[in-house]
């Protein structure tokens, strides 16, 4: 990461936690009406998730960039229509929004031992989506 300025840095971790709450909730709800997805829910987690990455990208905060990719890519399947919202999908959207939390505690410190396995898990579902 390339020197950020403090304040810029905590403003970015100020609006990516009320980003990240949003997407938990709007992933709660998504998986109490997995039956029926709501597209206008999922636009919502979508941005919510391409905002952080976009946030990341420009303060070169890869470890949030990359797992916030992978949050979207993941949804933007939802959104498609190419990934059901079942209880595994959205089991892995949450476990991924945690991670973004954690990571949003120090965002220029290590990534977490686990990170590498979510983002594999996340990947293994646009690779191999369930039936």
């Amino acid at each position: 990461m390339l020197e950020t300025d403090p304040e810029v840095l905590a403003a970015f971790a100020e609006e990516s936690a009320e980003r990240v709450s949003a997407l938990e909730a709007g992933l709660l709800e998504l998986e109490r009406a997995s039956k029926n997805p709501q597209q206008e829910l999922l636009n919502a987690v979508f941005r919510d998730a391409h905002s952080i990455k976009a946030g990341a990208n420009l303060l070169r905060l890869k470890s949030i960039e990359t797992t916030s990719h992978r949050l979207e890519n993941v949804l933007d399947s939802l959104r498609k229509g190419q990934l059901a919202p079942r209880a595994d999908v959205t089991q892995a959207l949450l476990d991924g929004v945690d991670l973004l939390r954690d990571l949003l505690c120090d965002p220029c410190g290590p990534a977490p031992a686990e990170m590498p396995k979510l983002l594999n898990t996340l990947e293994m579902l646009l690779a191999h989506p369930p039936e």
